[in-house]
């Protein structure tokens, strides 16, 4: 497998191949992540000896973007997220699929409602539908009695693989993209759900609500799991390769 970066529209772009490529799959990463997400990577180990490409895109003041933070929007992600997948159907044609982690999955719920849908399959793993709850719950990691109103004056300061300082108009851009609810264009495509058993970001709560109100999206539960699949290798490696063998059916 080898990977390099191309530039689409000006959006950064990683992309995995590993011989003939007919099919690809749209890699969105999480809110504080990259186009060098590690499950992106893992994800494309087991994709690109199977005739698929990975193409994974850094969204807005993400990885090697460098816009202010204050263009940083959940509206800028959708849109970039549509962009890429524009360029790459242009670039490669074929059948285009997507898999995309926490603020990357809540981005491609609302991709779905906006356009004609183009994605033979989709997987969302640990998919962030309630953002702004997770954006809180994600400040509270650090500072325990963190509040609205704290964030109101200060805004949210949050630390993953880059320092991002984010304006609380943020937070209400995503209180109104909460994805807990029925959609029927979501109806239309395959799409499975990976979410972690004891998410500290994502309640699990939400995740089962959206499942009940979706009954077509299909769910597994990787029990024990947090948010990242980080705490033993076996909970990424059990939700890669169930996300590679529904890409791959």
């Amino acid at each position: 497998m080898t990977s390099e970066v191309i530039k689409l529209d000006n959006i950064p772009v990683k992309i995995y191949t590993g011989g003939t490529a007919e099919r690809t799959v749209l890699a969105v990463h999480g809110f504080g992540g990259s186009k060098d997400s590690l499950a992106i990577e893992g994800l494309a180990e087991r994709l690109c000896g199977k005739g698929f490409r990975v193409a994974a895109p850094d969204l807005p003041c993400h990885g090697q973007r460098t816009e202010p933070e204050s263009e940083l929007t959940p509206q800028s992600c959708v849109e970039d997220v549509m962009t890429v997948e524009e360029r790459l159907a242009d670039c490669f044609g074929g059948e285009i699929s997507a898999f995309a982690t926490s603020f990357g999955a809540c981005c491609i719920l609302r991709r779905l409602e906006l356009r004609e849908n183009r994605f033979r399959r989709i997987v969302l793993r640990v998919p962030a539908i309630n953002m702004a709850d997770s954006l809180l719950r994600c400040m509270r990691l650090f500072r325990p009695d963190f509040t609205l109103e704290q964030a109101k004056t200060e805004g949210f300061h949050v630390k993953m693989s880059r320092e991002l300082n984010i304006p609380y108009e943020f937070y209400d851009q995503l209180v109104a993209m909460n994805e807990v609810r029925h959609s029927e264009r979501w109806d239309i495509p395959e799409i499975l759900t990976i979410y972690a058993g004891r998410d500290e970001l994502v309640a699990r709560a939400d995740t089962e609500e959206f499942l009940r109100l979706n009954p077509n999206i299909r769910g597994i539960c990787i029990e024990g799991s947090g948010h990242r699949m980080a705490e033993d290798p076996a909970n990424l490696e059990r939700a890669l390769d169930s996300a590679a063998e529904f890409l791959t059916t």
